[in-house]
């Protein structure tokens, strides 16, 4: 049942228009990581396919991100909910008061959490775009990309007119931002008012100072916090873009600290001291900006060195050691950043010694095949440059598995030289067994390796699985090395699929933890969705090694998660429903006095359209909620395992969300009774006796209905022993039955021309809350 769901994610079965966000919300996960892969796996010599591949990863995010915004926008609160508690609050006095206060104060918490929330999604969208523009893989900038980021970043921009704050961890965003608008508004009243030049250079100093802490501060901030919440751990995950975009913001940083210094130095205001900061910044963002685009390279050359792609991987890792080398001269210019220096330096050599690797290993291929034809001249010159590049690799190698890797091929092709020169009147293609052999033992001791790690990772996974990631990266390295001594044999691709399936699982509970970590919301919905994602990409791996059990546990897992992202976005909408349902009455009741009242009879045309749109925002909600819970229900129902079903009560979770949903087909029903009846009101007093009397009919139909659904969601909540929800919804029943039944007599006394009843606050909390006050 999941798996067929899963084709049409996109709304409910009885109502395909509903949009489900968190369906959405999973559909652009997945895409966002199948961009990540087919980018960082594409051929590197393919420059125009290198290029769409990174443009579309990044337009992905974009829309993900997007996406993110769209959700919590209409997941938050709204100025009405907070206009009506101030108005409580003033009419009210004592505990009651002092309630209201309360629930003001933490809707305005909520709301401003939404909004840093909705603010921090939209920086992220613009910031990939942005990025998208001037990749490090070409020289002129994209227009179109440009383009779209500027109206990206319009909408940022616009948002700081509303009071938030939005810190990831310690830097506000806001502050940040709104500082640069003000500095350039500044700048433009002065430069309007014919201000002094050095004024004026001060100013823009500052500002551009300001938009390069924007960069240096906040946004790698951003990127870092979003990029652990997605767990972009490697290139099999997202390593790639945390990188790319880090490297592009320090980049855009260095240039504002670049362009902010000849300001300052026109000025007379002593702002040497302000310099001489400033160029400590400026070398540790260029320097951090080679970095990051050193690790780009490197992500990618890692991917494709476990792809087997050596000639490929040889060249990314020295285009990586170049830029660590341009980094540690960056950071060699000032004293206090001599630690960033060394690093990059001991980078720089690795990097250098993985090249030398690779290219020493896709030299191996053309020294088998000079053997195989007997060439020994050209087989020595070969062997002469394998000799040069391990030698220069090992003096430079920083890890023990690539140094042991280095010292093997070493002693290898120290016999192979040997036989060679010693056997000069014989055919030498015999020497192949001779390498062959050595392989064999390189690769035996290398899936020992891999082997130890990944039994530290599987008894660390559960309590320790910070412990248990770096025990598999520990193996992702043995396994790199491995992968590129020959193609793929089946031993190699089993403990390659091993390694991908423990590395998702652990990422699967420590997804896991820090769901159980967070409460409703966005965030909550992503990393639940993310814990789907983990556990079925552990769960592929497991089935192609032939453990189904594990492969089925996490399957089931997967879906609980997924079915919990669901409920939470339907309790969301369900409470909104409630509370646009309130509005919806507050609506109608001033719509109805304005129309009584001659001097406002015009305002109420407009009025009853805005009353009108209030009914459908609230039907909207209820639709959402009741989409949403039936996706719950049905990812739960496809839970397989009888031990998972048991153990979560999986069976009377899914009756309760039935329930539910009946319960909330009622609700329906009666806000469009609500609506139908509001119409037939105001036909009525507008004089139209025969539409009102349509509506009228309309309005009793749809309150029988929903009398029928709640009396069923009662009955079968009374039967799962929920006796209380029983109650309540039966006497929700019994008061929209009442309500009907005063519906349908106005619809009979306009009949028998008499004046219908019009509904008092009574009647209307009746029809709209469910509440009996009658």
């Amino acid at each position: 049942m999941g798996n067929e769901f899963r084709k049409d994610k996109s709304g409910s079965e009885k109502n395909p228009d509903v949009k489900v966000y968190t369906s959405q919300l999973f559909e652009l996960n997945l895409h966002a990581q199948d961009a990540v892969r087919s980018f960082v796996l594409h051929d590197i010599d393919d420059v125009e396919g290198v290029e769409m591949k990174r443009i579309a990863m990044h337009d992905a995010f974009t829309d993900l991100y997007q996406g993110i915004a769209s959700f919590s926008e209409e997941s938050m609160g709204e100025e009405f909910d907070v206009a009506f508690l101030r108005d409580r609050v003033a009419q009210s006095e004592g505990e009651q008061k002092e309630q209201f206060e309360q629930a003001l104060k933490s809707l305005q918490e909520q709301i401003q959490t939404n909004l840093a929330n909705i603010w921090m999604a939209r920086v992220m969208a613009w910031l990939h775009q942005a990025a998208a523009a001037s990749g490090p893989f070409i020289e002129d900038e994209h227009e179109e990309k440009n383009d779209t980021a500027k109206k990206t970043l319009a909408a940022v921009y616009t948002m700081l007119e509303k009071p938030f704050s939005a810190v990831p961890k310690k830097v506000d965003g806001t502050q940040k931002l709104r500082r640069v608008a003000l500095g350039h508004k500044a700048y433009s009243l002065l430069s309007d008012a014919d201000a002094d030049e050095k004024i004026l250079a001060e100013i823009s100093g500052k500002n551009k100072s300001a938009e390069a802490e924007f960069y240096d501060e906040f946004l790698n901030e951003l990127i870092g916090v979003e990029s652990t919440f997605r767990q972009a751990f490697n290139p099999f995950d997202e390593l790639i873009w945390r990188d790319m975009l880090s490297s592009y913001i320090f980049e855009k940083a260095t240039d504002l600290y670049n362009e902010a210094l000849p300001f300052f130095e026109k000025t007379t205001n002593g702002y040497q001291q302000t310099i001489g900061t400033i160029k400590s910044w400026k070398q540790n963002t260029a320097g951090l900006s080679e970095v990051y685009l050193a690790m780009t390279y490197n992500d990618i050359a890692d991917a494709q060195m476990r792809a087997g792609n050596l000639e490929d991987a040889s060249k990314l890792y020295t285009s990586a050691s170049d830029a660590f080398g341009r980094a540690e001269k960056c950071f060699k210019k000032v004293v206090s950043l001599a630690p960033n220096a060394e690093q990059s330096r001991i980078d720089k050599e690795h990097k250098k010694a993985q090249a030398l690797f690779c290219s020493a290993e896709t030299s191996v291929k053309t020294l088998t095949d000079l053997l195989e034809m007997n060439n020994r001249e050209e087989a020595l010159v070969v062997l002469k440059e394998i000799f040069r590049d391990l030698k220069k690799a090992s003096k430079l190698s920083k890890t023990r598995e690539l140094t042991s890797a280095i010292k093997e091929n070493l002693k290898t092709f120290s016999f192979v030289e040997e036989l060679i020169k010693k056997n000069t009147d014989e055919d030498i293609s015999g020497v192949i067994t001779q390498i062959s052999f050595a392989k064999d033992l390189r690769k035996t001791g290398l899936i020992e390796d891999v082997q130890k790690s990944l039994d530290d990772a599987q008894k660390n996974m559960s309590n320790n699985p910070s412990d248990a990631l770096e025990a598999i990266r520990e193996a992702l390295n043995s396994l790199g090395i491995l992968l590129s001594l020959e193609s793929e044999d089946e031993e190699v691709g089993d403990l390659r699929n091993k390694t991908l399936a423990l590395l998702n699982n652990v990422k699967y509970v420590i997804q896991f933890q820090l769901s159980s970590q967070l409460q409703t919301g966005t965030k909550f919905i992503m990393s639940r969705i993310l814990e789907n994602l983990h556990a079925e990409e552990a769960a592929s791996y497991y089935q192609i090694i032939g453990q189904e059990p594990v492969a089925s546990e996490l399957k089931d897992l997967g879906k609980l998660a997924l079915a919990t992202a669901y409920a939470s976005e339907a309790q969301t909408f369900s409470r909104q429903s409630e509370q646009w349902a309130f509005r919806s009455q507050v609506a109608r009741v001033n719509t109805v006095k304005a129309l009584g009242d001659e001097l406002g009879q015009l305002e109420a045309e407009g009025s009853m359209d805005g009353t009108l749109k209030t009914h459908d925002e609230t039907i909207k909600r209820i639709n959402q909620a009741v989409a949403s819970f039936e996706c719950a229900a049905n990812e739960l129902n496809s839970v397989e395992g009888e031990a998972i079903r048991e153990k979560n009560n999986v069976d009377a979770q899914v009756k309760q969300l039935q329930g539910v949903v009946m319960k909330l087909r009622g609700d329906l029903k009666r806000l469009m009774g609500a609506k139908s009846d509001f119409i037939a009101e105001m036909f009525y007093l507008k004089g139209d006796i025969t539409k009102a009397k349509i509506h009228y009919s309309d309005a009793s139909d749809q309150l029988r209905e929903a009398v029928g659904a709640y009396t069923g969601a009662a009955e079968l909540f009374q039967q799962l022993g929920d006796m209380q929800s029983a109650r309540t919804i039966g006497s929700r029943a019994q008061t929209t039955d009442l309500v009907a039944r005063s519906v349908w007599d106005n619809k009979q006394k306009l009949g028998r021309d008499q004046d219908p009843l019009l509904k008092g606050e009574a009647e209307l909390s009746a029809l709209y809350m469910g509440i009996t006050n009658m």
